[in-house]
């Protein structure tokens, strides 16, 4: 990919393009951090383009750069104005942000307008990133491999309405400027502007009613903040606080007890129970409290399913380990045996023994955050990535899967993207190899692994691979 060239008197800037209603304003708005562009479900409501200038944090190193949202390529109306409009926009424009719905899946309509923009020599003037939008959810992810076929080098993950994959989409857009453009971007701010805040990382406590979670929130915050009662739904709002753990700040979130939806009344609960999964979708990291007096119930497993979907950071507590005093056969370690036993598919997160009544077994707990988000920053070279996935894979590989390029699409969750030569043949003890051994050798402590396997070709045809 051929990296922009931004004139040093000028912003650098990025065009959103695509068809309508696939989330173009909700992306801008995300990227630009504020509501300005009106987001609505009706197709075609935006029709000029708006341009704003939006300053990112990546790599410690602030850029400002110019954003231009744009109209629906394609839609009923207003469809030769609008197009007219977002060639204006592309007049000049360092990098072309091409935008899909992973949930429409890849449409003819997609591939015309890359096509459109190829016979244009867009492409040669400005880089194409494709963003698949609405993956929300792990469950989303395998919709993005067919839009490999659009030849475009980077495929990027995210979701513009919660957040997901933002950071990962940043950072290419920066990489695939250039280095004209980083060596304007600043690590400090002017003497005369206002300090760019520190982001704080989000902990949600989450678990079934009853558990302790508004009991553990205040023992965090070291203050009678939360009102707690032995009675379920206590909690209604995700309240946010800030704490200080081993000596650095977090946003502690308390939300409400999720129970079985058979048993979740209308009308408050309802909502309070959508406000603790938005929550666990703005969360850095999750910590999952687990009733160390009666056990884990199917309710727990079913939010640790959640807490995996949404790709954040799990931390496993066992609350209440004050009552196993009298029990000193039940030990830590069998405690810990059942619970991975019973939630293997967590078998990744750490487990912690905490006693929230008594303020105990949360210590370290800080630094243990601290070292997930470390973990999950780490990234992989694509050529070490293929050459290890090859090596890996000679180990065990039932169906005789073969290999091609292998890269990490992203960060947040760790996501990987595997070119095999047929899908169909990683089997999924394959699969689960190569998570377990890919832990094994570079960490992810506390994170789940997202590995996805599209179908592709040597590297001396793979389309996708620049030569």
């Amino acid at each position: 990919m051929t990296a922009a060239k931004c004139p040093p008197n000028r912003l650098p800037k990025v065009v959103i393009i695509g068809r309508p209603n696939v989330g173009k304003s909700t992306l801008f708005n995300r990227l630009i951090g504020r509501r300005q562009a009106l987001v609505h479900d009706l197709p075609g409501v935006t029709r000029d383009r708006i341009e704003q200038e939006g300053e990112w944090w990546v790599g410690g190193r602030k850029y400002r750069l110019l954003l231009t949202d744009t109209g629906g390529l394609g839609g009923e109306r207003f469809a030769e104005e609008i197009e007219k409009q977002v060639e204006l926009a592309l007049e000049g424009a360092d990098c072309v942000l091409a935008l899909f719905d992973a949930r429409a899946g890849l449409t003819p309509a997609d591939q015309e307008l890359i096509r459109e923009f190829k016979r244009k020599g867009v492409h040669r003037k400005a880089p194409i990133l494709c963003a698949v939008n609405k993956v929300d959810a792990e469950s989303h992810e395998n919709l993005v491999s067919e839009f490999f076929a659009l030849g475009l080098e980077i495929v990027l993950p995210v979701s513009a309405e919660h957040g997901r994959g933002i950071d990962d989409l940043q950072e290419a857009v920066i990489e695939a400027l250039g280095p004209d453009v980083a060596e304007r971007a600043s690590t400090e701010q002017p003497e005369e502007a206002e300090a760019e805040p520190v982001r704080v990382p989000r902990v949600a406590i989450m678990g079934r009613p009853n558990v302790g979670k508004s009991t553990l929130t205040n023992a965090l915050l070291r203050e009678e903040r939360m009102i707690t009662s032995p009675i379920a739904g206590t909690t209604v709002d995700a309240v946010d606080s800030l704490a200080e753990l081993g000596g650095k700040p977090f946003v502690i979130v308390d939300t409400a007890g999720i129970r079985r939806k058979s048993k979740t009344e209308q009308g408050v609960e309802v909502l309070s129970v959508v406000q603790a999964k938005k929550a666990l979708e703005r969360a850095d990291v999750a910590i999952l409290l687990l009733d160390g007096e009666t056990g884990i119930t199917d309710q727990d497993e079913k939010i640790g399913g959640l807490i995996q979907e949404a790709g954040c950071g799990v931390i496993l507590a066992l609350n209440k380990w004050d009552t196993q005093r009298k029990n000193p056969k039940f030990t830590q370690e069998l405690a810990a045996e059942r619970v991975r036993k019973t939630m293997g598919y967590l078998g990744y997160a750490p487990i912690l023994f905490v006693s929230a009544k008594e303020r105990t077994g949360f210590r370290d707990l800080g630094e243990l955050i601290m070292e997930i988000l470390h973990q999950r920053q780490i990234k992989i070279p694509t050529h070490e990535f293929t050459e290890w996935v090859r090596q890996e894979s000679t180990v065990h590989n039932p169906k005789n899967a073969k290999f091609f390029l292998c890269h990490q699409a992203g960060k947040y969750p760790p996501t990987f993207i595997c070119h095999v030569n047929d899908p169909e043949r990683v089997h999924f003890s394959l699969k689960r190899h190569l998570i377990n051994a890919l832990r094994e050798r570079w960490g992810y402590m506390g994170s789940p692994v997202r590995m996805l396997f599209v179908r592709g070709k040597s590297r001396e045809k793979n389309p996708f691979v620049k030569r």
